[in-house]
Parts: C-alpha cells; structure tokens; sequence
C-alpha cells in the first residue's frame, strides 16, 4: 500500500522526466535549425543586391601641337555682329575637327590702326567654351603659348565678342553639335553667318 510520500515522490519523479525530455526536444531542435539553414535563406530573393555603380565618362582634352603660323595671305575675312572697327580673319585650312570634340583654327584680328593679333584657339560646341592656346604679334615670328591655358565660358550676350559669333554662327549648329565639316568651311569661305537673318554684322 502506497502511502501519501511515496506517491508525491513518484509524481515528482515524473515531472522531472518530463521536464528534462522537453529540455532535451528544444536543444535539439534548436541545434537543428542552426545547423540547417531554412528555405527563405536560400532564396535567392533574400540575397543582397550588389549594385554595380558605374563612373560616368569624363571628358579629356587630346594632346595638341601648334600648327605652324600661316602667312597673312591664308587668312579669309569672315563676318561678325562687332561694333568695334576690328576685322576678323581665319585661316581655313588650319580647321582642325579633334576627335575630343574641339574644333581648333588660326584666327586673326585687325584693330581699327591696323594691329595685328594673331591665335590659336579651340572651340567646344557641347560647353560653349573657347580655350586660346598661342598668340602671335608678328606673321615673321614664332607662336606664343598660353601662360593660363584654360577653357573658359563663352556667352551668347557678350558684345562685340568674336569667339560668341563664331560659336553662334559658324562653329555650332545651333545645339550642342558641331556644323558638318564640309558645311563649316563652305561658311567661312563665304565670310557670312550661317543665321545671318536680323544680324546687323559687319558688312564687307
């Protein structure tokens, strides 16, 4: 005959049982999943995106050479809109389509007292920019580069401004492109504006 102890110590007994099984499924459980990686672990779905973050062009001027100075008699007289009694001259075949996208000539400007200033100088279409690269005083002497060679800004609203009119009127398009080569050199053998309408210019 079981008595009162006897009893509570059997049922305490197997309590523990209880207790330690429940132990041993969760540890073993636990070490299960840890050691099996779930279903959504493996989709591909879950995985972090590697963004492949790509460096937009940057543009880079070629190497350039300086041509060698023209003589007066290669230089054309071309039109612009300036005031200021100066003429205007290029030399057409020292037209240059760069493959960076410049267009570089000869220029000449002659003051009202007869000066001359010969240049070199770039033009980029895309930019609106312009970048002298040598001058010269004399057709008799040698190419003066540039101490602060650099491209600068060229405004559309800057008066009496040769490098506007020959960006405006010859050089571009009307966009950001280059005028066609063949077309460009047309226009500068004719010495007149490609938009030559309610353009006061120098008349020659």
């Amino acid at each position: 005959m079981k008595t009162e102890t006897t009893e509570y110590l059997e049922g305490s007994y197997v309590t523990i049982l209880n207790c330690i099984g429940f132990v041993f499924v969760f540890v073993s459980l636990a070490v299960a999943i840890k050691g099996e990686p779930l279903a959504q672990d493996n989709d591909p779905r879950n995985s972090p995106r590697a963004y492949k973050y790509e460096t937009p062009d940057v543009w880079r001027e070629s190497p350039i050479d300086l041509p060698v100075l023209s003589p007066r008699s290669s230089f054309s007289q071309y039109q612009t809109r300036s005031q200021t009694g100066f003429t205007f001259y290029i030399d057409i075949s020292s037209i240059e389509f760069g493959g960076d996208g410049v267009v570089r000539m000869s220029l000449l400007a002659i003051s009202p007292k007869g000066s001359e200033n010969i240049t070199y100088e770039g033009f980029r279409c895309e930019t609106r920019e312009n970048k002298l690269y040598a001058s010269s005083w004399a057709f008799d002497a040698k190419w003066m580069p540039a101490k602060r060679a650099k491209w600068r800004s060229v405004s559309p609203k800057t008066p009496n401004s040769y490098r506007s009119d020959l960006l405006e009127y010859y050089i571009c398009d009307g966009t950001l492109s280059i005028l066609d080569e063949r077309r460009l050199r047309a226009l500068f053998k004719k010495g007149k504006m490609n938009k030559p309408q309610g353009i006061k210019g120098k008349g020659f």
